[in-house]
């Protein structure tokens, strides 16, 4: 489900019968230069392409440059993650005080305020 131009309420609400549904959702809007996405995955499982690392040899040549792992370009290996992702509600009702949240709130663009 996707949603633009909506009112905060309809989002949430249309939100929570998808979330509770396993159907993936979308919003967002623009406003001039300013804008939002919110997406709400469920339960997403994927395959991420990761480098192969090399382990070093153990004979006498090795010295330190030698043990730190090596990755070779043309080798990688699949790996399988899986990603749970929060309702819009909970998305909207963070706390932004406490030490936890200073973390956040640095990695967190001004622009989400003015949204708010």
């Amino acid at each position: 489900v996707c949603l633009t131009c909506c009112s905060r309420e309809s989002m949430v609400r249309i939100n929570q019968i998808c979330h509770g549904n396993g159907v993936k959702f979308f919003t967002g809007d623009v406003f001039g230069y300013h804008g939002y996405m919110f997406a709400d995955l469920g339960s997403h499982e994927f395959v991420e392409e990761r480098p192969r690392v090399a382990k070093g040899g153990s004979g006498p040549e090795d010295g330190p440059e030698a043990k730190r792992a090596r990755t070779e370009p043309a080798e990688t290996t699949m790996v399988k993650r899986r990603l749970e992702f929060c309702s819009l509600r909970e998305a909207l009702t963070v706390e932004w005080r406490g030490e936890k949240a200073a973390a956040a709130l640095r990695r967190t663009a001004p622009d989400y305020f003015l949204l708010q």
